[in-house]
């Protein structure tokens, strides 16, 4: 941002017509990597420019700027809304025990299907463990999306890196062990040795989490917290997880106030405004405040970069048979049909 506003050395060098040039240093192929990046992905412009949309994401907190990114992603193409899915054959309707709402719905419903989609873009931090509790069919429905979108993230990441390096293979000793990979340190959890993007899969445990909150009936505070630990035992800090996640309800509310009469987005700001009021009204219910973070939950974020923390790869989505046991925590897997709400055992989140 310097360089482009005092017009610097590195600013003038964009305007040169060529391929771009750098050190033969790693810190300066993950820049050129991450630029190339947020150019195809139009969050900066060809000569260095802001867009509107990499003005609102730079002020985003380093923790929320990948699931952000997603979540503009996503707006893009649609598909971050309020709105229940629709049936890929209209003679093929969801099983009725799911009890999928149908649209049109309910201005809480709505709110309720948003805040839940969006906070399961953020990670939990989960034990090794079985997940062992209720999984979501909107919610699974919702990251087959996100899955394709996640995919084609990483793949652009590795075409941007492949076509710095196709110039010159040598610089392949620049790459360390573990570039890509989003698995936490071992003497740092909240850390990864990658240096790019990682834009790892990520599960819905926050977005479970956050129905359990909503429909909670009670005004106990401490009540809720031993429900969420009760019910879901995989989770290290599901309250602590969560209020993190209202952090990052509140960001991206930011950015999309910001981009909604610049870029058309005043639907989705009218229902993230009318989804915030449902929020605030259940947080003062429970004697929430914007920042709370008890002590005897208290600690760091989770890592955002990747999806839960020490988590094996498991079973996928909901199982069939709808609800009893079924599979892991989210995934969607070929059949939506086959699951809905239930119990789910398979190793994830």
């Amino acid at each position: 941002a310097h360089e482009f506003v005092s017009e610097g050395p590195l600013y003038k060098d964009l305007m040169k017509f060529g391929e771009p040039s750098f050190s033969n240093d790693t810190s300066c192929l993950a820049a050129i990597v991450h630029f190339m990046l947020l150019e195809h992905l139009e969050l900066i412009a060809g000569d260095g420019g802001m867009t509107v949309l990499g003005n609102v994401l730079k002020d985003v907190p380093r923790q929320f700027q990948e699931p952000c990114l997603v979540a503009v992603e996503m707006m893009k193409f649609g598909i971050l809304t309020g709105e229940p899915f629709d049936t890929a054959q209209a003679s093929r309707p969801f099983p009725e025990h799911v009890r999928y709402p149908r649209a049109p719905v309910d201005s809480w419903t709505k709110s309720t299907l948003l805040l839940s989609r969006v906070m399961s873009l953020i990670p939990m931090r989960l034990k090794n463990d079985m997940w062992n509790a209720d999984v979501d069919f909107d919610l699974a429905a919702f990251h087959s999306l996100v899955r394709v979108l996640h995919r084609a993230l990483r793949q652009l990441t590795e075409a941007s890196l492949a076509s710095v390096l196709l110039k010159d293979l040598d610089r392949v000793s620049l790459l360390p062990h573990g570039f890509m990979c989003a698995s936490p340190l071992a003497n740092d959890p909240l850390e990864t040795a990658a240096i790019f993007p990682t834009f790892m899969l990520p599960r819905a445990c926050m977005g479970i989490v956050m129905l359990r909150f909503l429909r909670w009936q009670g005004n106990d505070l401490k009540a809720f917290e031993r429900s969420l630990v009760q019910s879901f035992p995989c989770c290290v800090r599901p309250l602590a997880d969560l209020l993190n996640a209202f952090s990052f309800w509140q960001e991206l509310h930011r950015c999309v106030d910001q981009i909604a009469e610049p870029l058309g987005a005043e639907e989705l700001a009218q229902d993230m405004n009318a989804a915030s009021e449902v929020l605030r009204a259940k947080q003062q219910q429970l004697g929430i405040t914007p920042g709370m973070m008890p002590p005897e939950i208290g600690g760091p974020p989770p890592n955002m970069p990747g999806g839960g923390l020490n988590v094996p790869p498991g079973a996928g989505g909901p199982g069939p048979g709808g609800p009893g046991r079924g599979g892991g925590c989210v995934g969607a897997g070929p059949n939506l049909g086959d699951g809905g709400k239930g119990r789910g055992n398979g190793r994830g989140g």
